[in-house]
């Protein structure tokens, strides 16, 4: 992977990039790439001063942006400021940049934090602005230092007109959670919670509250001074290596993926943990526009391209996921406090392989079927469709584990 690549020119027709350069880092450090983080003073030269745009205004813009989400969903923003817009509360709204970045393999929003803190804080503002919120709040996991510090750093240098303070939960995977982290402000345990009214009406201590991903929160600022930039920020994994690029939305996946990598996978998870696991050949032509990854099925989720390289067992990688993912459940439903364990301990007696694992594949598409649509949060959800495309782009590996062999290698498993 090298560090002269680049993606993108240092700005395009539509304005400012978010980043001028993929930045790199190496396992659960900080990036590598040698960039600064943005003063006040830099931010101001890159990006120009803060507009102060109205609420009807802003929100105008947004909509005619398209702007959508970027912390998995991406619905369009919109109908969340409206909703918090519309909602009266005596003690006004809430507005929250989610930073806890729980996919283990992302980086986008820690870039994003640490190299573009004022731009991330402008947007947070401008939507607390927009709506009447009183309290701004930046939530993080507790051990990013690094990211609290840089967001700290731009605090001291600035003077806005809602106070912004910094949140932290635990190094769980779903701290980031939307109906976990207004749990946690709330004064509870973040942890996701069973909610009858949505958090745009009804969020922390009742009171209407906005929850948005950093990278949506630093787009909302470009389009507040008439910027659309037509790119996305995606994460490319391979092995230890995690490379954070910003490509546009019309970019061949293919050859995003096989310039930042280097390599040519057998398949990628697509979206992270949750995600999806897709042959090479079936995202030929894909382009990273998500409207267009939708029409064939498939999404970039939290922004996320894990690549599996040459050689490496697909079903092995998904059988260690699997168990991350069961043992960062919250266990307040069967599906996540059953149902997921046993599917990650189906899955690794079908890796180990051999005459024990006859009927794995079969219990696991009943686990599978038993668990989809029944949790409390969309966790057991993501974490049985990451399997269940494992199991069917893998179906050659499977059948060979069930044989007592390995696709990728020349001995048996056991």
């Amino acid at each position: 992977m090298s560090a002269s690549l680049r993606i993108l020119p240092d700005a395009d027709a539509a304005g400012p990039a978010l980043l001028d350069r993929p930045l790199h880092y190496f396992g659960a450090g900080g990036a590598i790439t040698e960039v600064a983080s943005d003063s006040l003073r830099d931010h101001r030269l890159r990006f120009g001063s803060r507009p102060l745009l109205g609420g009807d205004e802003l929100i105008d813009a947004l909509a005619e942006a398209g702007l959508t989400g970027r912390g998995g969903a991406h619905l369009p923003s919109v109908i969340k400021w409206r909703a918090v817009r519309s909602a009266a509360h005596a003690d006004g709204a809430v507005v929250v940049a989610n930073g806890a970045e729980s996919e283990p393999d992302s980086r986008k929003d820690a870039a994003l934090l640490e190299f573009r803190p004022h731009l991330v804080l402008d947007g947070l503002v401008a939507a607390a602005t927009a709506l009447d919120a009183r309290e701004a709040v930046v939530w993080l996991h507790e051990s990013a230092s690094t990211t609290r510090a840089a967001i700290s750093r731009a605090l001291a240098e600035r003077t806005d007109p809602v106070p912004v303070r910094i949140a932290v939960g635990p190094d769980r995977y779903l701290t980031g959670e939307s109906s976990a982290i207004v749990r946690a402000l709330s004064g509870g345990p973040a942890l996701p919670a069973f909610r009858t009214k949505p958090s745009a009406i009804a969020g922390v201590a009742g009171r209407p509250t906005l929850v948005q991903n950093v990278e949506t929160l630093a787009r909302v600022a470009l389009v507040a001074r008439g910027f659309v930039p037509e790119t996305t920020l995606i994460t490319v994994v391979v092995g230890d290596a995690r490379v954070v690029v910003e490509a546009p939305v019309s970019a061949d996946l293919h050859d995003v993926v096989g310039r930042v990598s280097g390599l040519t996978p057998g398949a990628v998870l697509l979206g992270g943990y949750g995600g999806q696991w897709c042959a090479w050949s079936d995202v030929a032509g894909a382009r990273l526009a998500e409207d267009d990854l939708r029409a064939r099925g498939l999404s970039l989720g939290a922004g996320v391209v894990s690549v599996l390289p040459p050689g490496e067992c697909g079903l092995a990688r998904t059988s260690s996921l699997i168990a991350y993912l069961a043992e960062q459940g919250a266990r307040q439903c069967g599906p996540c406090r059953f149902g997921l364990p046993a599917v990650a301990d189906s899955l690794a007696l079908l890796v180990r392989g051999g005459r024990r694992s006859r009927h794995e594949r079969e219990r696991l598409a009943t686990f599978l079927s038993e668990i989809r649509g029944r949790g409390a949060c969309g966790h057991p959800d993501g974490a049985v469709r990451m399997v269940a495309s494992a199991l069917s782009v893998f179906a050659g590996d499977v059948a060979a584990h069930r044989r007592g062999g390995c696709l990728m290698r020349w001995e048996p498993v056991r």
